[in-house]
């Protein structure tokens, strides 16, 4: 009876094992949905960690967005953020590419020093502002 406890032990750790491998493998994906001015948008974020290399990929692509000038007279760009932790100053990592016509905001192929962080995509004046504005329209935290 005990070859056969340790056959089933054996057989439940390997199952386990296994289970945690195929969690680990492949890219994060997310779904955060919108705040702040634009509660009804929606978007995917896929992020490629890795590790060894210590960046991250990040694909994102947004939909029912509102155009950023009816958000904000002033403002006409999504901006999207990132940094380690809140004690640390956030990176700007690129700008949505966005389609007034489908209201849609994609950045593809973007990379991220970081293999854990805070993201959030941000309304703006233009591209490529020193720091984000306090208008953030999706937030994420990114992490294994």
């Amino acid at each position: 009876m005990r070859g056969h406890e340790s056959k089933v032990l054996r057989l439940a750790v390997v199952a386990f094992a296994c289970a945690m491998m195929a969690a680990c493998g492949g890219p994060l994906r997310y779904t955060p949905q919108g705040i702040g001015k634009a509660p009804g948008a929606d978007a995917v974020v896929v992020a490629d960690v890795n590790f060894d290399a210590a960046m991250t990929r990040l694909d994102i692509n947004a939909k029912n967005l509102p155009p950023p000038d009816r958000l904000e007279a002033s403002s006409t760009a999504f901006v999207v953020w990132a940094r380690p932790d809140s004690d640390s100053p956030w990176q700007r990592v690129g700008a949505l590419n966005y389609d007034v016509e489908d209201r849609t905001g994609k950045l593809k192929d973007a990379s991220v020093p970081l293999t854990r962080f805070e993201l959030v995509v941000t309304l703006e004046k233009n591209t490529n502002p020193e720091s984000p504005s306090s208008e953030i329209v999706f937030k994420q935290d990114v992490e294994y």
